[in-house]
């Protein structure tokens, strides 16, 4: 008995020091990263991420008829019997390229993501790189929750708004440009896509200690300030639709703060766990 204790603490030393050295190993790594070959790697996600575009994109090209009528739904219900024009004779086969890269982007967006982690994987501890999948999950879930509040929340209001708008000015029938139709509809839907990520980039800004969850709270009411502008922006003038486009936002907020708060606690934590090792 009195011979096994030694041996016993001997090897727990040994396995706390070889923990520690492969924590400073990657320490170390991410520390002889210089400028350049941050930069190396940046390219290398984008080629990837451009290529899951461009593969995306192919089969969005056969499938952009599809594609189009779908984005042309909203403007069929809320301006009836206007017309969509072109004013090129290229015009229709670049706004079928437009549409393919579009839906080519939504189709690779988790790939995206995947590059995004990759890129900063190598600034992470080995236990924190577990996170790969709950983030490209978790991120493209809130990319397509974006995109599809747009289109079916956003959308209609926003179109119905302008619709009113003419008929305000009198006997004025609209022929809108496909051109300025489908920009304004490609925007505004990744728009919201990106938006709707804020609760990621809370969490690495937190991780990083960019942003704290009382930095958050405090600049709370002007948050609300700009949300409800925006809303108001973006809407029919009436509180019920404002409140509507708004209360997703306020509440992607409220979670950034909650999520930058849970990392806040468990980087104390581990913190403590250093202390007390």
């Amino acid at each position: 008995m009195a011979d096994s204790s030694p041996t016993s603490s001997s090897q727990a030393l040994s396995t706390e020091s070889a923990e520690t050295n492969l924590q400073h190993t990657q320490e170390e790594e991410v520390e002889d990263m210089d400028f350049w070959d941050h930069i190396a790697e940046l390219r290398k996600r984008l080629i990837y991420s451009i290529v899951a575009i461009a593969i995306g994109a192919i089969a969005g090209w056969y499938l952009s008829e599809n594609t189009f009528s779908f984005l042309a739904a909203p403007f069929r219900e809320y301006f009836g019997e206007a017309i969509l024009i072109g004013t090129g004779p290229a015009e229709a086969f670049v706004l079928r390229l437009k549409v393919a890269v579009f839906a080519g982007a939504i189709f690779a967006s988790p790939v995206i993501f995947y590059q995004v982690w990759l890129f900063i994987a190598p600034g992470l501890l080995e236990e924190e790189k577990r996170y790969a999948l709950p983030f490209v999950f978790s991120a493209s879930l809130l990319f397509f929750l974006g995109v599809s509040f747009c289109y079916v929340v956003v959308l209609p209001f926003a179109l119905d708004f302008f619709r009113g708008q003419y008929e305000v000015l009198g006997d004025i029938e609209p022929t809108i440009r496909i051109s300025e139709y489908l920009g304004l509809l490609i925007k505004a839907i990744l728009g919201f896509g990106v938006v709707f990520e804020t609760p990621v980039l809370a969490f690495f800004l937190g991780k990083l200690g960019i942003i704290t969850a009382d930095t958050l709270i405090n600049a709370g009411r002007y948050a609300v300030i700009a949300i409800f502008f925006i809303s108001a922006l973006l809407t029919p003038p009436d509180v019920l639709t404002q409140f509507l486009m708004a209360g997703p936002l306020l509440i992607l907020y409220g979670c950034s703060i909650l999520i930058v708060r849970w990392t806040e606690k468990t980087e104390t934590k581990k913190g403590d766990q250093e202390v007390d090792g």
